[in-house]
């Protein structure tokens, strides 16, 4: 009953923004930036922006992280990226990007480096995120298998059907409306991530204090006492092999005293930093944005929704290890099914079905944003641009869609055959940290073609060699665990440094400039 009702609260709200959205899109600008709109509005690039970073990152992996030596330190990776990333793009690289007046980052990039480059970087950022699709579609498929009524058989032979179901939902989700669509879907959604989350983790507090007790603690207090079961050492195997100890219960705790800061907080800024200011999927509201200033509006409510958005997972995570009714039924399985099973022995139906409404909020909106962000770059960068010049808009508005169903369908197999998320998903972020580099120093610095292909093939050399080949005597942080910082250091040097230097000998304009200088020409030129 609890599945049904959520898969018809999706189908109707999808369903019925596709119909109000499908009305309004004529062009291929339309479907892609509701450029018929004449500009997006503050709360549609707030709400839309707010949820597009969420993903199975903010929710099913921080819980999987939650469950080991972390806990709730995982809570970190939230922080970075609501406190420090969002301000950032919204303040910054957003309004920067939609003043160049392009509608795609591989346009921008065709402008300061040539037609090659631009199918280029379109391919690159095609690829690198079709890992994270991967991603969302599982999360989305954990989603639908706790709503089916949960462990009932094998995880991965019970997977494949939810994941199925997640494929159709992603590809409707944009498919008859696009970005508009999209827009108007997210708006409901951040309403439900917040409210179904805040009120799941409620439920499970009045459930502990009426059937949870440890050592002679009920409630949250025994939660508390079973983590701090054994505080000479506080590393604690539990009988269902969870690591426990009192510090797992504070998020801040393992800031100062161990390598959390360099671990969690830093790296995740620089992949989200160095990876989504070059994301069409991820700029997307940027783009249709009616104004800078609609862009910056809403940055405080953005902020906070992400930072806090996180905090109901880990902390369900962390009481969920405590309990034996739940521990006792997630099975091999365990970090992926904490939340989902703790629902299931904790919750009412109901509150169990907004929390998974929740989760498929935000693994959704992730999946749909990329997904129309990839077919738009390889429709107008590659297809149009290098294969068929003189396209119609209105085969190009049918070959998008078109490519959101291709690109959906080879990230569906990719989930149907992924056993992990983490690392993939780590990966796919080190591919476009090169261009991120490429990008800003074109834009500030100078254009310069040969540091720049340079740029991505050091950065994809130590991206490849530290994730699958470490060096085993690399000191911390560029041990095996630091690839991020290996691959951003790499790109900054030949990407940025270099180019830097190169500049004071007369080397090309950067593009920021040549863009100012235009608008400055026609300014004149129509005051004349």
């Amino acid at each position: 009953m609890t599945l049904a009702v959520a898969l018809i609260y999706f189908a109707v709200l999808i369903i019925g923004a596709g119909i109000y959205a499908m009305r309004k899109v004529k062009t291929s600008g339309d479907f892609t930036s509701a450029e018929g709109q004449g500009g997006m509005s503050w709360i549609f690039i707030t709400c839309s922006f707010v949820l597009i970073p969420l993903g199975s990152g903010h929710s099913m992996s921080l819980w999987e992280q939650s469950y080991g030596p972390l806990g709730g330190g995982a809570l970190l990776w939230a922080l970075a990226v609501g406190a420090i990333f969002l301000p950032i793009m919204m303040l910054f690289f957003g309004p920067l990007a939609r003043s160049t007046g392009f509608k795609t980052f591989p346009e921008i990039t065709k402008a300061m480096y040539g037609r090659v480059f631009g199918w280029l970087h379109a391919a690159i950022s095609a690829s690198s995120l079709s890992g994270i699709i991967a991603a969302e579609l599982i999360g989305t498929g954990v989603a639908i298998y706790a709503l089916s009524g949960g462990s009932a058989g094998p995880f991965a032979d019970n997977m494949k059907l939810p994941v199925i179901i997640a494929f159709v939902f992603a590809l409707l989700y944009i498919f008859f409306g696009g970005f508009l669509q999209m827009a108007w879907i997210n708006i409901v959604n951040a309403i439900m991530l917040i409210a179904g989350s805040f009120a799941a983790l409620i439920g499970v507090v009045i459930w502990l204090g009426e059937n949870y007790e440890f050592g002679g603690k009920s409630g949250l207090a025994g939660v508390a006492a079973f983590y701090a079961s054994d505080p000479a050492t506080n590393d604690t195997v539990n009988s269902f092999g969870a690591i426990i100890g009192e510090y797992k219960l504070n998020q801040f705790a393992n800031l100062l005293s161990g390598n959390t800061l360099l671990d969690i907080f830093i790296p995740v800024t620089l992949l989200h930093l160095c990876s989504i200011a070059v994301s069409q999927g991820h700029n997307m509201p940027f783009f249709a944005a009616r104004s800078n200033k609609d862009i910056r509006k809403g940055v405080y409510l953005a902020s906070g929704i992400n930072a806090i958005s996180a905090v109901p997972w880990v902390a369900i995570g962390l009481v969920a290890v405590a309990v034996p009714a739940v521990m006792g039924n997630v099975g091999s399985e365990v970090g992926k099914l904490l939340v989902p099973e703790a629902a299931l022995a904790m919750l009412p139906a109901p509150i169990t079905g907004l929390l998974m409404i929740s989760l498929l909020s935000a693994t959704l909106s992730t999946a749909a944003s990329i997904t129309l962000g990839a077919a738009q770059q390889v429709t107008t960068s590659i297809i149009k641009d290098a294969v068929k010049p003189d396209m119609s808009d209105k085969t190009q508005l049918l070959t998008t869609r078109i490519m959101c169903l291709v690109y959906l369908l080879i990230c569906l197999v990719m989930a149907l055959n992924l056993p992990v998320i983490m690392p993939v998903f780590f990966f796919c972020f080190m591919l476009s940290i090169p261009l991120f580099f490429c990008y800003v120093t074109g834009m500030f610095i100078t254009i310069n073609k040969v540091t720049c292909y340079l740029t991505l093939i050091v950065g994809y050399i130590f991206a490849f060699w530290w994730t699958f080949a470490p060096p085993a005597n690399a000191p911390y942080p560029f041990d095996a665990n630091g690839t991020t910082y290996v691959v951003v250091l790499s790109s900054f040097i030949v990407g940025m440094v270099i180019p830097l230097f190169l500049s004071k000998t007369g080397a090309h304009t950067p593009l920021r400039k040549i863009i100012k200088d235009a608008r400055g020409e026609v300014a004149e030129q129509l005051s004349v």
